[in-house]
């Protein structure tokens, strides 16, 4: 049995996502010192083994120039780990890599299994454009692609319609993950479960409601993980973990043998 869990972190600010908690501005550059090492302990607890991460600052003065990925990966005992910075190069957003605490903004996926294959895909519209695809051997091999999607709703679905045509172009099981800001709800998604392979087993969790932000009484699903056929989810789980404004999602699956079938193609 494999545990994965995927979580916006919120870059460790420590926000609920009370309305009144956003008034502390200075926690976007001053974080609480210790909710790195909280984090880990709770997790700890859990014992992932694949660890999704949206919102990871990666070395600005804020994290006292630590990088919160290789943080979580050695303290955690986890073998792999890749980050890559959500702005692209490209257009005026590579201005974003020379802007302080910008230049640090990332995301990551965290690994005890060797990770195989690293890809960048960047999306031609939005801010947030970098999707991370990495590989890994569970024994079988399994893609695993980490998106933050937009806030604009019509950058958002055009983003969605790219993201039919990399899920498409994969042969493996894929798990597909992320903060997709889905304010309209999962009707936003539903063109993607139907131009693809994936699944939504979020309804396998019977014991907390399907919403994860705000974390302090969440009335949105913003979070997703979905899933090809071949990966039998056997749990999935809303976490009450009130590290950030989003709640992680957590899934326990085994990967099947059987072939999916002919992949359907994008439109």
């Amino acid at each position: 049995m494999v545990k994965l869990i995927c979580y916006n972190i919120e870059y460790c600010e420590g926000i609920e996502g009370i309305w009144y908690q956003y008034l502390k501005f200075w926690k976007i550059f001053f974080p609480p010192k210790h909710l790195d090492q909280q984090l880990v302990d709770a997790l700890k607890r859990l014992k992932p083994d694949l660890l999704a991460l949206v919102e990871v600052d990666v070395g600005s003065f804020r994290s006292h120039h630590k990088d919160e990925a290789r943080f979580l990966e050695e303290n955690l005992q986890f073998n792999n780990f890749v980050e890559k910075i959500k702005y692209p190069l490209q257009g005026w957003l590579r201005l974003f890599h020379h802007v302080p605490i910008l230049d640090k903004q990332a995301n990551a996926i965290i690994s005890r299994y060797k990770i195989q294959n690293v890809t960048y895909h960047v999306f031609h519209e939005g801010t947030k454009r970098v999707v991370i695809e990495v590989t890994v051997d569970l024994p079988q091999k399994v893609t695993l692609l980490l998106a933050h999607l937009a806030l604009g709703k019509r950058a958002r679905a055009r983003q969605i319609k790219e993201l039919v045509g990399i899920v498409n172009g994969i042969k493996n099981p894929v798990i597909l993950m992320g903060d997709f800001n889905t304010f309209n709800g999962a009707e936003e998604i539903k063109d993607l479960l139907k131009r693809t392979h994936l699944k939504d087993k979020i309804s396998l969790d019977k014991q907390s409601l399907p919403l994860t932000e705000p974390a302090w009484h969440p009335n949105k699903r913003l979070d997703y993980i979905l899933t090809s056929p071949q990966i039998k989810v056997k749990k999935y789980s809303v976490l009450n973990f009130h590290f950030s404004d989003h709640l992680p999602l957590m899934i326990d699956f085994t990967v099947s043998h059987k072939s999916a079938g002919k992949r359907l193609t994008s439109l």
